[in-house]
């Protein structure tokens, strides 16, 4: 459960060391980044306006429940990230567990640069971090029309729907890839874990990817967005990854945001 209230501050003091940075200086953020540093590992990266709620979901309502999905991984895991933004779940995650391993994918160009910035700052991370420009599908598509907001700063609405965000108004062509083409173009026998958090490509990546690919995958944590009442909502998705022989959990973020995990039985 997405905390709340004071037990966001608690959450805060957990994951970064410095959170005066936060308490002191959140309403400079239009005017500066805030710039953080994680623990119990310290890693440094910075907060521009436009992440500034992702900061937040991350780090104070903490969606993913950090703490609690490491103990459940091996000490060094393979991880794919899917709508990997700037990077800011790959920071919280490798500031809990020194020795996994990133497969991070994005599409926006200034996402990628803010991630490529975090990786220069902290050079661990560019030993266990790949990073690429890429759009995540189903279907096969070599090049993807994204929807994104006018500016060209950071993005944390973009989508492959024309239709899922009202500030979404301009294009961007990026380069695509299958979810199957990253299992395989990277002999990923195990997938500890596959993180996705690709507002609306969800549905497309797990109905379009063999089911027997998932056979690979031992833990699943994503942001699921309910669009229509047909297949493409929380429920429905619980349901097909229970067949595949996920056990599920899902909570709200918002009105029409899931966080959902899946953990594999007997894997």
């Amino acid at each position: 459960m997405p905390a709340e209230g004071i037990n966001r501050y608690v959450r805060l003091w957990q994951h970064i060391a410095n959170p005066a940075e936060y308490i002191m200086h959140k309403s400079d953020r239009r005017h500066r980044s805030l710039s953080f540093t994680t623990k119990p590992l310290p890693l440094h990266f910075q907060v521009t306006e436009p992440l500034y709620q992702v900061f937040k979901e991350l780090f104070m309502q903490d969606v993913y429940e950090i703490d609690a999905l490491v103990a459940q991984l091996p000490e060094q895991p393979v991880v794919i990230d899917i709508g990997a933004n700037a990077g800011f779940f790959a920071v919280q995650l490798l500031s809990k567990i020194k020795r996994a391993t990133v497969y991070a994918y994005e599409p926006v160009p200034a996402n990628v640069q803010a991630f490529q910035q975090t990786l220069e700052a902290n050079p661990r991370l560019k030993r266990t971090v790949h990073l690429f420009q890429m759009a995540v599908t189903g279907h096969h598509k070599a090049v993807i029309d994204l929807f994104a907001e006018a500016a060209d700063d950071n993005q944390v609405v973009a989508s492959v729907l024309a239709s899922f965000h009202e500030n979404n108004t301009r294009t961007l062509t990026v380069k695509g890839i299958t979810l199957t083409s990253i299992i395989e173009s990277n002999n990923l026998a195990v997938i500890d874990l596959l993180k996705m958090d690709c507002e609306g490509s969800e549905y497309d990546i797990f109905y379009n990817t063999d089911p027997d690919l998932f056979r690979r995958v031992r833990h699943i944590v994503m942001e699921v967005h309910d669009l229509d009442a047909d297949r493409n909502n929380v429920s429905a998705l619980t349901t097909y990854l229970e067949s595949l022989g996920f056990q599920t959990k899902h909570v709200p973020i918002n009105s029409f945001c899931h966080s959902l995990e899946g953990i594999a039985a007997g894997r």
